[in-house]
């Protein structure tokens, strides 16, 4: 499977879920040895997001363990720690300073002092927990819900958690309590399921179809709301005893219903919609909030303050209702497909949608440049700090000789995929595709030329020692190797069937390939020959760099990361900050180490990862002095579909 289809299903398959200069309140989030650099502060899905009573006092909970505090209604956000990186799928918000979370394995987590120190409660369950609540006329009782028809319950202000029967096992959703007996579930299979003993007896009043129902909600004492896929929503006027469909013509997925009261509720859809009423239900006014992370969780302070979250840590807030949505998060959410450094601090990204992005401090900031295409861009490279090319699909070539302050097209007369791509020089380049497309130029991308590859494979990825001697990898395990500068290919494959994603090169004799299934082979004569390095990775690794014959750093699916500082003999597992597919490495030594991927996530290493420095790209000298970022650089907006929030300015108090 290519990188660019595993994009895709990636995309198809998440069930919930450009640049201004950076705000000073956007702070990197970091942890386990690295921190994020886009997004910011943080790239992780966001499940939900609660704020107190005062409005600017407020977490957002999410994959990997986020826990995200702001005490400015969102403007800003830190990082609060709970010492494990467990999944978090919701939050019930007291006040400012007590809150309770809920996630994968059992996990509930207290806090009563605003999230300086959250607290792991013990619970009679390992079963994923989706949904919390307590009852709004009694504190002390409360209610979580999960897996295989787990329910929990505290009737002591959630000091301690019991297991309630529900009789039934379908995964559950969703769980709200209109006062502290009578309660509503909203699960998979079209099923809802009701209390009114507080929890102690459950019974199925709804079981409508095979699509789930995801949200639930009391509007009023006798009034409530149930939304779910296939803009499914059904309403009930008895507290959830008889329910009638809504027939509001909405087909898109629906993935959280909220009400602030009787009148007013908002709920939120897969495709970046936000729906908003005012007259209960009656009425549900779209708002497309133009984006394509999907956006999970909403939550309204009062009739005109909200906040909604999703996706690829996108965090949103509404000032007029929910009419009206702006980013309180930075940066692109672009897929990266590939990323390179020349040296620790002058590096490229490149992905989704013609995205290219550039960075002169070694990710600090990352600023958009103009591509001039839509196409997505698979894979970048560069000889020195001013020239570089990037391909991508539909035959596209892209080349600076400015460092990317302006991209011109170059022509290949092809209108497949291109999916890698090298240069020995300035002027000797190659660039592989789908079909087993091989293209070579000798005049630096003026003219390129189509080069027989005697194969239909996807080719991923190309790699040159010298002028003469070059590897190729590929679907179906391709391994192609020349001695001629590429004008005749040896299949050198060794009855590999694993997809074959990078390859890259120390010196001229050792070399890595990374693949499919946990795959890395490894060369130490130029790629004639290739072992398979012993591991117990099964997961599939997308990019491999080197910063020494022994240093690899290597990416893949499930935001893994892996090391080797001995050349393989043994392998380590680096803790990431996300679960995200990565596809995209750089790696120049010690802490100047990158990963990109899903999402626009990228993150930078923090600690060392070896000792042993590689030097910097011989440059002339007149190319080593780092340009200045201009001014106007810092202008470009790369996050183009939702505008940025902007805290109020409050007025001067009158003398």
């Amino acid at each position: 499977m290519s990188r660019h289809l595993a994009f895709l299903i990636m995309r198809s398959c998440l069930l919930i879920a450009i640049t201004v200069y950076l705000a000073p309140a956007m702070k990197a989030q970091g942890g386990r040895g690295w921190e994020w650099q886009n997004p910011l502060p943080q790239g992780n899905s966001i499940n939900c997001i609660r704020f107190a009573p005062d409005k600017v006092h407020g977490w957002a909970v999410g994959a990997d363990g986020v826990i995200l505090h702001t005490d400015d209604g969102g403007f800003s956000w830190d990082t609060q720690t709970v010492g494990k990186a467990v999944g978090l799928n919701s939050i019930y918000v007291f006040d400012r300073q007590r809150a309770f979370a809920v996630g994968a394995r059992g996990v509930i987590l207290s806090t009563h002092n605003g999230g300086e120190r959250w607290i792991e409660l013990k619970t009679p369950t390992k079963d994923h927990l989706y949904s919390i609540t307590f009852a709004h006329d009694d504190s002390k009782h409360g209610w979580a819900v999960g897996t295989y028809g787990t329910v929990v319950t505290t009737s002591d202000g959630g000091v301690t958690w019991l297991a309630q029967k529900v009789g039934t096992h379908p995964h559950l959703f969703s769980v709200a309590f209109a006062n502290k007996n009578v309660g509503l579930i909203a699960a998979e299979r079209g099923i809802l399921l009701r209390t009114n003993d507080g929890g102690r007896h459950w019974k199925e009043v709804v079981r409508l179809g095979s699509l789930a129902f995801t949200g639930v909600a009391f509007t009023s004492d006798k009034r409530a709301m149930a939304v779910g896929y296939g803009g499914r929503i059904l309403l009930s006027d008895d507290a959830g005893l008889t329910w009638e469909p809504s027939d509001l013509l909405i087909s898109e997925d629906l993935l959280s219903i909220y009400f602030l009261d009787e009148q007013h509720g908002w709920m939120t859809s897969a495709s970046g919609s936000i729906f908003s009423t005012t007259n209960g239900g009656a009425i549900w006014l779209p708002v497309s909030v133009r984006t394509n992370p999907r956006l999970v969780t909403v939550y309204f302070a009062d009739a005109e303050t909200g906040w909604a979250a999703g996706s690829d840590g996108l965090v949103l807030r509404s000032d007029d209702s929910g009419l009206g949505w702006q980013r309180l998060t930075e940066g692109g959410r672009d897929d990266i497909a590939d990323i390179f450094f020349v040296d620790d601090s002058r590096g490229w990204a490149v992905g989704a949608r013609g995205k290219i992005l550039a960075t002169r401090n070694g990710g600090k900031a990352w600023y958009p440049q103009l591509s001039g295409v839509p196409q997505h861009l698979d894979a970048v490279t560069f000889v020195d700090e001013k020239n570089g090319w990037v391909v991508g699909d539909q035959g596209t070539i892209l080349h600076t000789d400015n460092g990317g302050a302006s991209w011109t097209k170059q022509e290949a007369d092809t209108p497949q995929q291109l999916l890698g791509v090298h240069f020995m020089t300035a002027k000797l380049g190659w660039a592989v595709g789908a079909r087993g497309h091989m293209l070579k130029t000798e005049d630096g991308g003026e003219t390129w030329l189509l080069q027989p590859s005697k194969t239909k494979a996807w080719l991923e990825d190309v790699r040159f020692i010298d002028a003469k001697h070059g590897i190729i990898v590929g679907s179906g395990g391709t391994i192609l190797r020349t001695e001629d500068g590429g004008d005749t290919w040896k299949d050198i494959s060794a009855n590999l069937n694993e997809w074959l994603h990078a390859v890259a090169f120390a010196d001229t004799l050792r070399g890595y390939i990374v693949g499919e299934k946990g795959i890395i082979l490894r060369t130490d004569d130029g790629g004639q020959t290739w072992k398979d390095q012993e591991t117990n990775i099964k997961s599939n690794l997308f990019a491999v760099s080197v910063a020494s014959r022994d240093e690899v750093l290597i990416a893949g699916d499930q935001g893994r990361v892996v090391a080797t500082k001995d050349g393989g003999r043994t392998w380590d597992q680096q803790p990431s900050l996300t679960s995200s597919p990565l596809y995209a490495v750089a790696y120049r030594g010690g802490s100047a180490a990158w990963v990109a991927g899903r999402g626009g996530a990228i993150l930078r290493r923090t600690e060392d990862l070896a000792t042993v420095k590689i030097s910097a790209p011989r440059l002339p000298s007149a190319l080593r002095g780092a340009p200045k970022l201009k001014a106007q650089d810092t202008q470009l907006n790369f996050d183009d579909d939702i505008p940025r929030a902007v805290p109020p300015v409050r007025k001067p108090a009158k003398p």
